[in-house]
């Protein structure tokens, strides 16, 4: 997937990669707030600039680490896939699990759309596997009245 992503939905196999940024622990309880704080960090601190090694411009947010189902404790990277091993102090690496992922399109204004599509897949029958999920920023996030995220859940076969 590169910053020149297709949009779908649907489901769809996603290879193995790797995430660098940083990262926290968090809930839903909690989520917003401490989700919030994270982004402002993201940009306050220009994490991309400190990446060297990032793929492209596209930011992901990659939700694993997860204590149970949705209500419970996971960790949250936001920052860059990268191509080699390296992570600097201050900076959490994740890798995204191969698996099959149910890919939903969020977009219109932000973060109300976000909120609604999460809240939607919350409530619905996707068998989740609460290995990773991931959120894809691209080109089309930053365009005028698109402002899309693609979301992808991990689903179990």
């Amino acid at each position: 997937m590169t910053g020149n992503y297709e949009v779908r939905a649907g489901l769809a196999e996603v290879d193995a990669f790797d995430v660098l940024g940083v990262s926290i622990v968090t809930d839903n309880a909690k989520g917003t707030d401490d989700i919030n704080a994270l982004w402002e960090r993201f940009f306050k601190d220009s994490i991309g600039q400190q990446i060297l090694d990032k793929v492209d411009d596209t930011i992901y947010a990659v939700y694993s680490d997860y204590e149970g189902d949705h209500e419970a404790p996971y960790r949250l990277t936001i920052g860059y896939r990268v191509s080699n091993d390296n992570v600097p102090i201050d900076m959490h690496r994740v890798s995204v699990q191969p698996q099959e992922y149910a890919m939903m399109s969020a977009a219109g204004k932000q973060p109300k759309a976000l909120l609604e599509t999460w809240e939607a897949i919350w409530s619905s029958d996707i068998d989740r596997s609460y290995a990773t999920d991931f959120e894809v920023y691209g080109p089309r996030f930053f365009e005028d009245g698109v402002n899309e995220v693609l979301i992808h859940v991990g689903v179990k076969k």
